[in-house]
Protein backbone atom coordinates (compact mmCIF):
# COMPACT_ATOMS: atom_id res chain seq x y z
CA UNK A 1 0.00 0.00 0.00
CA UNK A 2 1.35 2.94 -0.99
CA UNK A 3 2.07 6.24 1.54
CA UNK A 4 -0.36 9.15 1.53
CA UNK A 5 1.48 12.05 0.14
CA UNK A 6 2.97 14.29 2.22
CA UNK A 7 1.09 18.02 1.71
CA UNK A 8 3.85 20.48 2.06
CA UNK A 9 3.88 22.91 4.81
CA UNK A 10 3.36 26.68 4.95
CA UNK A 11 7.35 27.32 4.99
CA UNK A 12 7.86 25.11 2.67
CA UNK A 13 5.32 26.79 0.03
CA UNK A 14 6.73 29.86 0.89
CA UNK A 15 10.58 29.02 0.60
CA UNK A 16 9.31 27.92 -2.77
CA UNK A 17 7.32 30.74 -3.77
CA UNK A 18 11.09 32.99 -2.63
CA UNK A 19 12.59 30.45 -4.87
CA UNK A 20 10.60 31.15 -7.93
CA UNK A 21 10.58 35.23 -7.39
CA UNK A 22 14.61 35.66 -6.75
CA UNK A 23 16.05 32.73 -8.75
CA UNK A 24 13.06 31.73 -11.15
CA UNK A 25 13.79 27.99 -9.15
CA UNK A 26 10.76 25.78 -10.43
CA UNK A 27 8.55 23.73 -7.64
CA UNK A 28 5.80 26.34 -6.71
CA UNK A 29 4.00 25.95 -10.17
CA UNK A 30 2.27 22.88 -9.31
CA UNK A 31 0.63 24.57 -6.07
CA UNK A 32 -0.36 27.47 -7.84
CA UNK A 33 -3.90 27.29 -10.07
CA UNK A 34 -3.75 29.00 -13.01
CA UNK A 35 -7.49 30.70 -14.25
CA UNK A 36 -8.86 32.81 -17.85
CA UNK A 37 -5.86 35.36 -16.90
CA UNK A 38 -3.22 33.51 -17.51
CA UNK A 39 -1.35 29.94 -16.02
CA UNK A 40 0.42 29.57 -13.02
CA UNK A 41 3.50 30.25 -14.13
CA UNK A 42 2.31 33.71 -15.90
CA UNK A 43 0.66 34.31 -12.31
CA UNK A 44 3.97 34.16 -10.49
CA UNK A 45 5.67 35.91 -12.92
CA UNK A 46 3.66 39.02 -12.17
CA UNK A 47 5.01 38.71 -8.11
CA UNK A 48 8.75 38.27 -9.65
CA UNK A 49 8.46 41.19 -11.82
CA UNK A 50 6.63 43.73 -9.28
CA UNK A 51 9.37 42.34 -6.43
CA UNK A 52 12.35 43.63 -9.32
CA UNK A 53 9.93 46.66 -10.26
CA UNK A 54 9.88 47.89 -6.40
CA UNK A 55 13.71 47.37 -6.13
CA UNK A 56 14.54 49.71 -9.09
CA UNK A 57 12.03 52.02 -7.83
CA UNK A 58 13.88 52.08 -4.49
CA UNK A 59 17.27 52.55 -6.60
CA UNK A 60 15.60 55.24 -8.17
CA UNK A 61 15.02 57.15 -5.20
CA UNK A 62 17.97 56.54 -3.50
CA UNK A 63 20.23 57.19 -6.55
CA UNK A 64 18.24 59.91 -8.43
CA UNK A 65 21.69 61.95 -9.89
CA UNK A 66 22.80 59.11 -10.97
CA UNK A 67 19.54 57.67 -12.83
CA UNK A 68 19.53 61.43 -14.45
CA UNK A 69 23.00 61.51 -15.57
CA UNK A 70 22.24 57.64 -17.31
CA UNK A 71 19.14 58.16 -18.77
CA UNK A 72 16.06 55.51 -17.23
CA UNK A 73 16.76 52.87 -20.22
CA UNK A 74 20.39 52.35 -19.06
CA UNK A 75 19.79 53.58 -15.34
CA UNK A 76 17.11 50.10 -15.26
CA UNK A 77 19.45 47.58 -17.03
CA UNK A 78 22.34 48.42 -14.07
CA UNK A 79 19.64 47.87 -11.51
CA UNK A 80 18.70 44.53 -13.15
CA UNK A 81 21.86 43.92 -13.13
CA UNK A 82 22.52 45.18 -9.33
CA UNK A 83 19.34 43.17 -8.26
CA UNK A 84 20.70 39.81 -9.63
CA UNK A 85 23.74 40.32 -7.76
CA UNK A 86 22.62 41.94 -4.84
CA UNK A 87 19.24 40.58 -4.01
CA UNK A 88 17.76 42.82 -0.81
CA UNK A 89 19.08 40.80 2.17
CA UNK A 90 17.38 43.21 4.88
CA UNK A 91 14.49 43.92 6.03
CA UNK A 92 14.38 47.34 5.04
CA UNK A 93 14.77 48.83 1.61
CA UNK A 94 17.07 51.11 2.72
CA UNK A 95 20.05 49.55 2.84
CA UNK A 96 19.34 47.44 -0.35
CA UNK A 97 21.21 49.99 -2.70
CA UNK A 98 24.13 49.77 -0.37
CA UNK A 99 26.66 47.89 -2.60
CA UNK A 100 26.03 50.12 -5.85
CA UNK A 101 29.06 51.90 -5.71
CA UNK A 102 31.09 48.93 -5.45
CA UNK A 103 29.50 47.29 -7.76
CA UNK A 104 29.80 50.07 -10.19
CA UNK A 105 33.61 50.03 -9.74
CA UNK A 106 34.17 46.24 -10.21
CA UNK A 107 31.27 45.09 -12.63
CA UNK A 108 32.86 44.84 -15.86
CA UNK A 109 30.51 46.40 -17.73
CA UNK A 110 30.65 49.79 -15.36
CA UNK A 111 34.17 49.71 -14.26
CA UNK A 112 35.60 51.40 -17.08
CA UNK A 113 33.74 54.52 -16.06
CA UNK A 114 34.55 55.68 -12.57
CA UNK A 115 32.83 58.60 -12.72
CA UNK A 116 29.43 56.04 -11.94
CA UNK A 117 31.61 54.41 -8.89
CA UNK A 118 31.95 58.07 -7.66
CA UNK A 119 28.13 59.60 -8.16
CA UNK A 120 26.67 56.77 -6.57
CA UNK A 121 29.23 56.79 -3.54
CA UNK A 122 28.61 60.13 -3.00
CA UNK A 123 24.87 59.98 -3.03
CA UNK A 124 24.83 57.11 -0.91
CA UNK A 125 27.03 59.27 1.58
CA UNK A 126 24.35 61.75 1.09
CA UNK A 127 22.03 59.45 2.17
CA UNK A 128 23.63 58.00 5.33
CA UNK A 129 24.90 61.85 6.31
CA UNK A 130 20.98 62.80 6.19
CA UNK A 131 19.96 59.29 8.45
CA UNK A 132 22.84 59.70 10.75
CA UNK A 133 21.42 60.08 14.58
CA UNK A 134 22.07 63.33 16.11
CA UNK A 135 24.39 64.84 18.31
CA UNK A 136 24.50 68.07 20.80
CA UNK A 137 27.65 69.69 19.36
CA UNK A 138 30.49 71.39 21.22
CA UNK A 139 30.18 75.13 21.55
CA UNK A 140 32.95 76.97 21.60
CA UNK A 141 32.67 78.05 25.10
CA UNK A 142 33.26 74.91 26.13
CA UNK A 143 36.55 74.72 23.76
CA UNK A 144 37.42 77.82 25.77
CA UNK A 145 37.12 75.82 29.15
CA UNK A 146 39.03 73.40 28.33
CA UNK A 147 42.23 73.53 31.30
CA UNK A 148 45.56 74.58 29.09
CA UNK A 149 47.33 71.13 30.52
CA UNK A 150 44.32 68.86 28.98
CA UNK A 151 44.59 70.26 25.41
CA UNK A 152 47.60 68.06 24.45
CA UNK A 153 45.41 64.97 25.53
CA UNK A 154 42.36 66.22 24.94
CA UNK A 155 40.23 63.61 21.64
CA UNK A 156 37.51 65.30 19.57
CA UNK A 157 34.75 63.05 19.25
CA UNK A 158 33.39 63.80 15.38
CA UNK A 159 29.55 64.06 14.35
CA UNK A 160 27.94 60.94 13.86
CA UNK A 161 26.75 63.03 10.34
CA UNK A 162 30.40 63.92 9.39
CA UNK A 163 31.49 61.88 6.23
CA UNK A 164 35.21 62.01 4.27
CA UNK A 165 35.60 61.49 0.69
CA UNK A 166 38.47 61.39 -1.44
CA UNK A 167 36.76 62.27 -5.17
CA UNK A 168 38.59 62.69 -8.53
CA UNK A 169 35.30 63.26 -10.49
CA UNK A 170 33.22 66.93 -10.45
CA UNK A 171 30.07 64.62 -8.30
CA UNK A 172 29.10 66.83 -6.17
CA UNK A 173 28.78 69.75 -9.29
CA UNK A 174 26.67 66.84 -10.93
CA UNK A 175 24.87 66.28 -7.83
CA UNK A 176 23.92 70.42 -7.17
CA UNK A 177 22.94 70.50 -11.23
CA UNK A 178 21.05 67.00 -10.94
CA UNK A 179 18.77 68.16 -7.61
CA UNK A 180 18.46 71.59 -9.14
CA UNK A 181 16.75 69.90 -12.10
CA UNK A 182 19.10 71.55 -14.60
CA UNK A 183 21.65 71.12 -17.46
CA UNK A 184 24.10 68.13 -16.07
CA UNK A 185 27.49 69.28 -16.32
CA UNK A 186 30.27 66.42 -18.57
CA UNK A 187 31.83 64.68 -16.40
CA UNK A 188 35.56 65.61 -15.80
CA UNK A 189 38.12 64.18 -13.37
CA UNK A 190 41.14 65.68 -11.78
CA UNK A 191 44.90 64.32 -12.02
CA UNK A 192 44.88 63.23 -8.37
CA UNK A 193 41.86 62.92 -5.85
CA UNK A 194 40.58 65.54 -3.82
CA UNK A 195 39.18 65.35 -0.01
CA UNK A 196 35.62 66.37 0.85
CA UNK A 197 33.89 66.11 3.81
CA UNK A 198 30.30 66.08 3.94
CA UNK A 199 28.02 66.42 7.16
CA UNK A 200 24.06 67.68 7.76
CA UNK A 201 23.49 70.97 9.89
CA UNK A 202 21.47 72.41 12.62
CA UNK A 203 18.38 72.95 9.90
CA UNK A 204 18.99 69.29 8.23
CA UNK A 205 20.80 70.53 5.51
CA UNK A 206 23.50 68.00 3.65
CA UNK A 207 26.29 70.34 3.46
CA UNK A 208 29.99 69.66 1.56
CA UNK A 209 33.27 70.97 0.90
CA UNK A 210 36.74 70.36 -0.51
CA UNK A 211 39.32 70.08 2.18
CA UNK A 212 42.96 71.15 1.93
CA UNK A 213 45.91 68.27 2.68
CA UNK A 214 46.52 69.08 5.90
CA UNK A 215 42.74 69.39 6.93
CA UNK A 216 41.80 66.37 5.28
CA UNK A 217 44.55 64.52 7.32
CA UNK A 218 43.96 66.13 10.57
CA UNK A 219 40.38 64.95 10.33
CA UNK A 220 40.88 61.46 9.69
CA UNK A 221 43.68 61.38 12.45
CA UNK A 222 40.43 63.03 14.93
CA UNK A 223 38.31 60.08 13.42
CA UNK A 224 41.09 58.32 14.32
CA UNK A 225 40.98 58.49 17.94
CA UNK A 226 44.01 60.81 18.24
CA UNK A 227 45.07 63.48 20.25
CA UNK A 228 44.66 67.05 19.72
CA UNK A 229 48.86 67.43 20.50
CA UNK A 230 49.26 64.00 17.78
CA UNK A 231 47.37 66.39 15.40
CA UNK A 232 49.54 69.32 15.91
CA UNK A 233 52.55 66.93 15.62
CA UNK A 234 50.69 65.57 12.13
CA UNK A 235 50.61 69.25 11.15
CA UNK A 236 54.19 69.51 10.97
CA UNK A 237 54.47 68.38 7.64
CA UNK A 238 52.25 71.57 6.18
CA UNK A 239 53.58 74.46 8.87
CA UNK A 240 56.64 74.90 11.08
CA UNK A 241 56.32 72.98 14.39
CA UNK A 242 56.00 76.59 16.38
CA UNK A 243 53.00 77.11 14.20
CA UNK A 244 51.31 73.65 14.18
CA UNK A 245 49.51 74.47 17.55
CA UNK A 246 47.96 77.43 16.56
CA UNK A 247 47.25 76.32 13.08
CA UNK A 248 45.14 72.97 14.55
CA UNK A 249 43.40 75.81 16.51
CA UNK A 250 42.21 77.36 13.59
CA UNK A 251 41.13 73.96 12.18
CA UNK A 252 39.42 73.47 15.34
CA UNK A 253 37.23 76.34 15.73
CA UNK A 254 36.19 76.29 12.32
CA UNK A 255 35.04 72.21 12.92
CA UNK A 256 33.31 73.77 15.89
CA UNK A 257 31.62 76.42 13.79
CA UNK A 258 30.52 74.11 11.32
CA UNK A 259 28.93 71.99 14.46
CA UNK A 260 31.31 68.66 13.47
CA UNK A 261 32.37 68.18 16.91
CA UNK A 262 30.42 66.29 19.37
CA UNK A 263 31.96 66.04 22.11
CA UNK A 264 35.36 66.40 23.90
CA UNK A 265 37.49 63.71 26.01
CA UNK A 266 39.29 65.07 28.33
CA UNK A 267 41.95 63.62 30.13
CA UNK A 268 41.76 62.34 33.83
Amino acid sequence: MNAPLKSPTLADLQGQFQSYVLDAQPGIEAAVIGNDKGDARTRLNVYADAYRLRLLEVLGNDYEVLRLFLGADKFERLGRAYIEVHPSDTASVRWFGRHLPEFLNTATAYAARPVLGELALFEWKKAEVFDSPDAEPVALEAIAAVPPASWSDMRLLPHPTLRRLNLRWNVPAICLAGEARQKLPKARAKARAVPWLMWRDEELNIRWRPLGADEAAAIDALCTGRSFGELCELLCEWVEPEQAAMHAAGLLKRWVVDRLIADLELPR
